[in-house]
């Protein structure tokens, strides 16, 4: 039997040792990705566009890490928990009512069913005058619902002397009217036989936007104090 041998050439050899790292390249790159740490990536020396868009989790940040300096405080939304909290601190704030309770009304009809209400006073103590005659404009909050006259403002029926309404059932501390009327409720009055009276502004065509108190005396000194309110029909 004859045996042949066969020369080993310098480029077999270079073919064995590059078959060799073939078969072993997934283990070989497997221990690279291994050895590579943290601790061997130098700080700042990664770019942004070195990261895949949409592979970092919101676990791989640290917590508290982020401030307004990172994010755009402009595109957030509010946080409903905080929607209710500022809920509960305008209602406080507001008395636990409802902020259309408190709506401005000065150029506007008061609503039909809500009742305003104030106070009043005036007085005077003139020299050498046998009358005095005194009158107050009072403004309401808003527009009256209907025309103001003579004969829809008026005194309680407790006042001693003047165009008592029996309609009127309130107090001077709980002031009350029926729809579409002033009532007014006396508190004090400055000298004897003083006669009261409410009236509609005068030469203001509708006197929608107030009324008048009136007082007067047949003496230099006289007055009227009290408070009123005013449902709108």
């Amino acid at each position: 039997m004859r045996y042949w041998a066969r020369r080993v050439t310098p480029s077999m050899v270079i073919a064995c040792i590059a078959l060799a790292v073939a078969l072993s390249g997934t283990s070989t790159a497997a221990s690279v990705k291994d050895a590579i740490s943290g601790k061997r990536v130098v700080k700042n020396s990664l770019p942004g566009d070195r990261v895949k868009k949409g592979t970092l989790g919101a676990n791989r940040i640290r917590p508290d890490s982020l401030t307004g300096v990172q994010v755009n405080e402009s595109r957030l939304g509010t946080v409903p928990s905080a929607v209710t909290a500022e809920r509960a601190a305008d209602a406080a704030a507001l008395g636990s009512r409802p902020a259309s309770a408190y709506a401005t009304l000065a150029t506007r009809t008061i609503p039909s069913g809500v009742t305003v209400g104030g106070a009043f006073g005036l007085s005077a103590n003139l020299t050498g005058v046998t009358t005095v005659d005194l009158r107050q404009v009072v403004s309401l909050p808003g527009l009256a619902a209907s025309e103001l006259t003579d004969t829809n403002v008026n005194f309680a029926a407790a006042a001693a002397v003047g165009d008592a309404d029996p309609s009127c059932v309130g107090t001077a501390l709980a002031p009350s009217a029926p729809a579409g009327r002033v009532c007014l409720y006396l508190s004090a009055s400055v000298g004897v036989g003083t006669t009261v009276s409410g009236e509609a502004i005068p030469l203001l065509a509708g006197s929608r936007t107030g009324f008048v108190v009136r007082a007067v005396q047949a003496s230099a000194a006289t007055g009227v104090y009290g408070t009123w309110a005013y449902t709108a029909p």
